[in-house]
């Protein structure tokens, strides 16, 4: 954990970037710290974002001033402590397991449960609220679930080979080590996702012995590390991706015919190629495991907007924000029986409805092969420093 603390050089690099302070500088502390203000700040993944809104307000009557940032956990606890975010920003929004360092570092506060604004808590599947994304090692609860999957890889099944309706079960060996795809593959940058994807690969198929793919120790991550440079140096890899925006282009460009990348990227290239072009894939060896946490700050309980702040949180858990953000990005969450009522009650044509079903549907189906992922991994450091060694060849 001692990766995340922050350091003199931190600081004084993310005032250099300037993007972050730059964002959070845009809102007033004093405007903010105004009782019963409609405005909601918040930060953290693009993804978690409605396209739109306008929606929400017209709904409940609140305002969101959203601030962006990637998926980089690094990144983005640096961001909270060393940049103080709190002072600005009443919701953080990202992969669970930061809960476990910012929880109990004083900066995510504890969940008051039974606020009268959180009207939806009690009638969430504790599978969704109770998993171990939102509490920290000692079982404290402090987030409300928001959106979560089973990553894997976007790909053209014209290219592989398989079934253009995207139901064949595709083995990550199209991704690391095909003659089929070489030279025509994307993988994410972080250790976080690919390194975490390449360890589960080479423990499914008995390339390495490892007890657990996404908390591997330094020689567990050494040997997996040593298979991924053979494998870069056969060329496998077209390009490494860090950003969403990258993963949208490099699909809708054609760069490449399988791409490690969130779901999202498909539907967003798919309005540019074509509907289904791009699939999505299930696989052999399963699922990098995901879900997206919705924090208050404890700063925030101090500027007099509380209950607004829980409306917002309720509102991740509602039925209008489930059908927008399935519609939209293609991930479930909890009460997904909410959001096809929603669409049902709204008119959204038969399509879009069957569409809300499909995605209920493909995450239970994704469920039946293994779930791995532990963005907080005890031995994070070690992780990191053996991804070096993939990263610099």
């Amino acid at each position: 954990m001692s990766k995340f603390e922050p350091t003199r050089r931190d600081v004084v690099k993310g005032a250099a970037a300037g993007v972050v302070v730059a964002a959070a500088s845009s809102f007033d502390p004093a405007k903010q710290a105004l009782a019963a203000s409609n405005v909601v700040t918040g930060y953290g993944v693009t993804t978690s974002q409605l396209k739109d809104w306008s929606i929400m307000t017209a709904s409940i009557g609140l305002e969101m001033q959203w601030t962006g940032t990637n998926a980089d956990i690094g990144t983005y606890m640096r961001d909270v402590i060393s940049n103080d975010l709190g002072e600005t920003h009443d919701i953080f929004i990202f992969d669970g397991g930061t809960e476990d360092i910012l929880g109990p570092k004083g900066h995510y506060a504890v969940l008051q449960e039974d606020h009268p604004e959180l009207t939806l808590w009690d009638r969430t599947s504790d599978d969704w609220k109770r998993t171990d994304l939102l509490k920290d090692a000692a079982g404290v609860q402090y987030g409300v679930p928001v959106i979560g999957n089973g990553d894997s890889f976007g790909y053209f099944p014209d290219k592989l080979g398989a079934s253009a309706d995207g139901m064949d079960e595709i083995s990550f060996e199209m991704l690391y080590e095909s003659e089929v795809t070489r030279g025509r593959c994307a993988t994410d940058q972080s250790w976080l996702l690919s390194g975490s994807e390449m360890a589960h690969y080479c423990k499914h198929h008995g390339r390495v012995e490892i007890e657990d793919a996404t908390d591997c120790t330094g020689a567990e991550m050494r040997q997996v590390v040593d298979i991924a440079i053979e494998w870069k140096k056969a060329g496998q890899f077209r390009t490494l991706h860090t950003a969403f925006e990258e993963q949208v282009q490099l699909l809708a460009n054609r760069e490449v015919d399988i791409i490690n990348c969130w779901e999202p990227a498909t539907k967003n290239a798919n309005l540019e190629l074509g509907a289904d072009i791009v699939k999505y894939a299930f696989t052999v060896e399963g699922y990098y495991k995901w879900g997206h946490g919705a924090y208050m700050h404890v700063k925030a309980k101090d500027r007099g907007n509380v209950d607004n702040i829980h409306k917002m949180l309720n509102y991740y858990m509602s039925g209008e924000y489930r059908a927008y953000q399935a519609e939209q990005r293609g991930y479930a969450g909890p009460n997904m029986d909410l959001g096809i009522e929603y669409a049902t009650a709204n008119g959204w044509s038969e399509d879009q409805i069957a569409n809300l079903a499909w995605t209920e549907k493909k995450v239970n189906k994704k469920f039946e092969k293994p779930f791995f992922g532990k963005p907080a991994a005890i031995h994070a450091a070690e992780m990191e420093e053996e991804w070096q060694r993939f990263l610099n060849v």
